[in-house]
C-alpha cells in the first residue's frame, strides 16, 4: 500500500510541476518573450497596414518632415540604418543595445540610430511609422529605404549580424 501511495504522489507532483513549468513559461503562447507586451494603439496604422510591424517588412520607410534629421539624410545618401529603440533598465534592451553597440564599428558605412523609447522628441514619427508596439524594437532599413528586418524582444548577436550583412548587399 505505501508502495502504491508514493507511486501516485510521484505522479502528482510530476503534473503539479510540469502545470507550474507551463504556466510560468507564458503556456505556449507563440511569439511572446518576457519583455513583449501587446499594446493597442489609437493611431491609424502607417502605410495602411493592420498594425503589425512585421507587416512593414519590404516596404519602404520614407522619412516624413516630422522623421529625425539623421534618418532623412541617410534615406537621401542612400545608406543602411539600423533604427533600436529600448528602454533602459531592462534586461532584453540592454542585451540587444550591447549587441548593436559591439556590432557598430564594423559596419561603417552604416547608420545607426539607438532612441531610448521615453523620450519621442528625439525618434521623432518614427515609432508611429514604424508601428513599435513595446521595445527592444530593432529595425533594419536596407539602403532603398526598404524595411527587411524586424525584431521584437531578444535577438543574439549572431542573427544580428547576419541581417546587418544582408541588409548591405541589397
Amino acid at each position: 500500500m505505501f508502495r502504491r501511495s508514493s507511486h501516485l504522489m510521484t505522479v502528482l507532483i510530476v503534473f503539479v510541476v510540469a502545470g507550474a513549468l507551463s504556466w510560468g513559461c507564458g503556456g505556449g503562447q507563440a511569439d511572446t518573450t518576457s519583455s513583449s507586451v501587446v499594446v493597442t494603439s489609437t493611431l491609424p496604422p502607417a502605410g495602411g497596414s493592420t498594425g503589425n510591424a512585421n507587416d512593414l517588412v519590404d516596404t519602404q520607410l520614407k522619412p516624413t518632415l516630422d522623421s529625425p534629421s539623421e534618418y532623412r539624410d541617410a534615406f537621401d545618401q542612400g545608406r543602411p540604418v539600423v533604427i533600436l529603440f529600448y528602454v533602459t533598465g531592462n534586461a532584453d534592451d540592454a542585451s540587444v543595445l550591447e549587441s548593436v553597440t559591439q556590432l557598430q564599428p564594423a559596419f561603417k558605412d552604416y547608420v545607426f540610430l539607438l532612441y531610448d523609447y521615453k523620450t519621442p522628441s528625439v525618434y521623432g514619427d518614427l515609432s508611429t511609422l514604424l508601428n513599435v508596439s513595446y521595445p527592444p524594437e530593432l529595425v533594419l532599413v536596407d539602403g532603398t529605404g526598404t524595411i527587411k528586418e524586424i525584431w521584437n524582444g531578444y535577438i543574439d548577436e549572431g542573427t544580428l549580424n547576419q541581417g546587418l550583412v544582408n541588409i548591405g548587399q541589397g
